[in-house]
């Protein structure tokens, strides 16, 4: 009798086994759209605690990023080397190389490249870095889907390497079929998964990257790579930069200046889709738009004093609130609430024209003040303000 319970205990645990082993292992693929374009393609893997990425960038020209490695039972990452080349290049396509190990509490990242090797050392364990190739930071969810916590409203925490410091990233589970995964810098994407707790798209829209993607059958990713070379030789691409303005004028002795990143809008629907209604907007693109007065200005009677800050804006379909912060010197995705300190409400108007790339304008106005705009597509938003209570 003790044998046969055994056995039965045995069998039991070999079943146990095999599903757990066919739980984590999958391959497909994924396609990231920036609006009417496909900006990258990728194929992913995961055996067990190994995994496989290739990632097809688009955007000027093809960029292939390919790693592999291994995670740690609860995600967090064990090893990883791969490279980035450039396929149109032939022999000299390799840009850099790369390999990552955690060691006594380290993470450890080292950086190839013809002329350069860089290391750097973490004194945490990481899900997702940045200096690890291209674009496949957003095709890591694929495979981090699969370390997300069972219970809706439970987080997994690990750390997002990023501008050389350890930033906290988070997985959290918000639905039965839905994540929330990111950081304060990468945005916060969601996740929508199948009955089997696979990707099946992600929403991008409000990060740093502003992409959709969708989750599909594994691709035959070498003739991905060759029919795009093939195209961007036929039909050049020009690249996707937002490119780096300022304003600055100076009023009743007042200097105010405003930096800003410009988007353009790319043939996209913006407000409503690229800029979602009634969030928190960086207003621009990149790090945060900030604003620089030698005087104080006053909004409503409010006073802004002298200083630097980031701005942000809550945009609605009735109107939008502008939004100044302490935190001047910080990544666009990084809004912390704790340090606003005016709000303002903005007047919107219609354009008759399109403004391709966002606008920033500040004019002078009667009564020693004047007037902040900001235009983008078929939308303008304004407030005015002035240099004495």
């Amino acid at each position: 009798m003790r044998i046969k319970i055994f056995f039965i205990g045995l069998l039991l645990h070999l079943c146990v086994s095999a599903v757990a082993q066919k739980a984590s292992q999958f391959k497909g693929s994924l396609i990231y759209t920036l609006g009417p374009d496909t900006s990258s393609v990728g194929n992913f893997e995961l055996n067990g605690n190994k995994f496989m990425l290739t990632v097809v960038s688009m955007s000027p020209y093809v960029n292939v990023s390919k790693l592999k490695g291994a995670f740690f039972p609860d995600g967090q990452l064990m090893y990883v080397e791969g490279n980035n080349y450039n396929p149109a290049r032939g022999k000299d396509s390799l840009l850099y190389a790369y390999k990552l190990n955690y060691d006594k509490d380290t993470t450890i990242i080292e950086t190839r490249s013809k002329n350069r090797i860089s290391t750097h050392k973490y004194p945490v364990k990481i899900m997702v870095a940045n200096n690890l190739g291209g674009d496949a930071l957003v095709f890591m969810p694929a495979l981090l889907a699969n370390f997300a916590p069972k219970r809706v409203g439970d987080s997994v925490i690990s750390s997002h390497i990023v501008f050389n410091s350890a930033r906290k990233f988070i997985i959290k589970k918000t639905g039965d079929r839905k994540l929330l995964l990111g950081s304060s810098v990468m945005g916060m994407f969601t996740i929508f998964l199948d009955k089997n707790g696979r990707m099946q798209s992600v929403d991008g829209i409000g990060t740093s990257f502003n992409i959709k993607g969708t989750a599909g059958k594994y691709l035959n990713i070498d003739s991905v790579i060759a029919s795009n070379v093939k195209q961007q030789q036929l039909h050049p691409r020009l690249a996707i930069i937002n490119k780096l303005d300022s304003v600055k004028t100076t009023i009743n002795a007042a200097a105010v200046k405003i930096i800003y990143s410009r988007p353009s809008v790319r043939d996209r629907v913006i407000f409503g889709e690229v800029v979602p209604w009634n969030r928190i907007w960086r207003t621009g693109a990149d790090a945060a738009t900030k604003i620089s007065l030698s005087k104080p200005l006053y909004f409503n009677g409010k006073e802004l004093p002298a200083g630097a800050y980031s701005i942000f804006t809550i945009p609605t379909q009735n109107g939008w609130t502008l939004i100044f912060n302490k935190q001047a010197n910080i990544w666009g995705t990084e809004h912390n609430a704790d340090y606003d300190f005016l709000k303002v409400p903005m007047l919107i108007q219609a354009l008759n024209e399109p403004v391709e790339l966002l606008t920033f304008t500040i004019d002078a106005a009667d009564n020693n003040g004047g007037v902040i705009s900001v235009s983008w597509d078929k939308l303008k938003a304004s407030v005015s303000f002035t240099t004495v209570p």
